[in-house]
């Protein structure tokens, strides 16, 4: 059997799965400190908002690293996108999800203003998925014409 060659992919994909961890590992040991177990409320009923942005962190990584994976995947091994263009969107993926994850889990900070983070990361994500998904679907329409 053949193996699939997508170093591209694989690297981005480690990257982005080692802080995925780490994201997840900064709400476990909260969860230990607090001694919340389930949620987001503490014993006096009130609600952990640095659990909260901690968690959806994590989370919102979660819900927008696979399909851009996916995608990498799709370009890398069945389009023939040059190697520098994949390696683009990769960085620029990989540091929009990375600086998205990092402002949403500080948000809580009062000396840090997250916002201009969030917002441009998550735009420049936008951006990506689209071209990406653009490309894909563009390559696998021509190839079905043939």
């Amino acid at each position: 059997m053949p193996q699939l060659s997508v170093p591209y992919t694989m690297v981005t994909a480690g990257c982005l799965g080692v802080a995925y961890a780490g994201l997840q590992l900064r709400v476990g040991l909260h969860r230990l400190q607090s001694k919340i177990t389930f949620g987001n409320t503490t014993t006096a009923g009130a609600e952990d908002e640095v659990l909260t942005t901690k968690a959806r962190a994590g989370g919102n990584m979660a819900e927008y690293v696979p399909i851009g994976m996916l995608l990498m995947l799709l370009m890398e091994a069945g389009t023939p996108l040059p190697p520098n263009l994949l390696a683009a969107y990769g960085t620029v993926f990989g540091v929009s999800r990375l600086t998205h994850a990092y402002a949403l889990a500080n948000a809580y900070s009062k000396d840090w203003d997250h916002g201009p983070y969030r917002k441009y990361s998550f735009v420049s994500t936008i951006l990506s998925l689209v071209a990406a998904g653009g490309y894909v679907a563009f390559q696998g329409a021509k190839a079905l014409r043939k």
